[in-house]
């Protein structure tokens, strides 16, 4: 037995549209797939040719999770690798995205990095190596 690869990372949205608009707008994301579930809807995006994002839109409201970067025992955010992490940033900025942490230089882990906020308040980390 062995894992393969990375098939999909979830995010359950507050907002579809503007997640669609963040993801495919803003980091450029292609869709990729749109299915209606019954009680809620996936909408796919290509992270690579072998792992998507999947969105997930419930038809009825629950509560809105809020925890803490430093609680224990939860899952804390997404990694994408991009070629320009500078223009990231830029992009961001410009469409109102909350830019958390400015991209620098991480020596120990030999790349730069940022974070950011979805439109969910889902943490991504963007890495250039």
């Amino acid at each position: 037995m062995k894992i393969l690869a990375v098939n999909h990372i979830t995010v359950n949205v507050k907002d579809l549209e503007a997640s669609r608009a963040f993801y495919g707008g803003v980091l450029g994301l292609p869709e990729a797939g749109f299915i209606h579930m019954g009680d809620h809807t996936l909408t796919y995006f290509t992270l690579t040719p072998e792992t998507r994002l999947e969105l997930i839109c419930y038809l009825t409201a629950e509560k809105e999770a809020r925890p803490k970067e430093t609680d224990l025992g939860i899952y804390r955010h997404f990694c994408v690798e991009t070629d320009d992490i500078e223009g990231v940033a830029a992009a961001c900025r410009a469409a109102g995205v909350p830019v958390t942490k400015e991209p620098g230089r991480v020596e120990a882990l030999g790349c730069s990095t940022m974070l950011i906020k979805d439109p969910n308040g889902v943490e991504i980390e963007i890495i250039q190596k």
